[in-house]
């Protein structure tokens, strides 16, 4: 049987549905609206749908994955998340550093392999001139 003190702590809001839909829909705020933060989650939605705003939003959304993860994301009204996973949000915080460590990576690959083809004269203007008329 569950005792008073108990009801209450589950009358907050789940660390876990926090954490997913700060994943899955944290740039329009998702998990801003779950936890009753919703005139920032409103501005969050907004960022998105705008498009030119978007990066914001998203670099706002991982922020917030960060900060959820290591349990310090508060419900509008000043409680915290209840029954946190530590385990899962530091799988959390390696798989978000993993892939932004290799999106970094492939934009500087991209980067060195584009320069390589322009120092080397088979850009868009030098492979014109490589070719050899018919």
């Amino acid at each position: 049987m569950i005792d008073g003190t108990d009801l209450e702590k589950l009358k907050g809001k789940n660390w876990m549905a926090t954490m997913v839909l700060c994943w899955m829909f944290g740039t329009i705020g998702g998990h801003r609206f779950y936890t009753g933060k919703s005139k920032s989650a409103w501005a969050m939605l907004a960022m998105t749908i705008t498009c030119c705003l978007a990066p914001i939003s998203a670099i706002w959304a991982l922020v917030d994955g960060v900060v959820i993860a290591l349990g310090q994301f508060k419900h509008a009204d000043g409680d915290e998340l209840y029954e946190r996973i530590p385990w899962f949000g530091y799988t959390y915080l390696i798989v978000m550093g993993l892939i932004i460590l290799s999106s970094l990576l492939y934009m500087l690959l991209i980067f060195v392999g584009f320069a390589a083809a322009v120092h080397s004269g088979l850009g868009a203007a030098g492979s014109a001139a490589v070719t050899p008329a018919p």
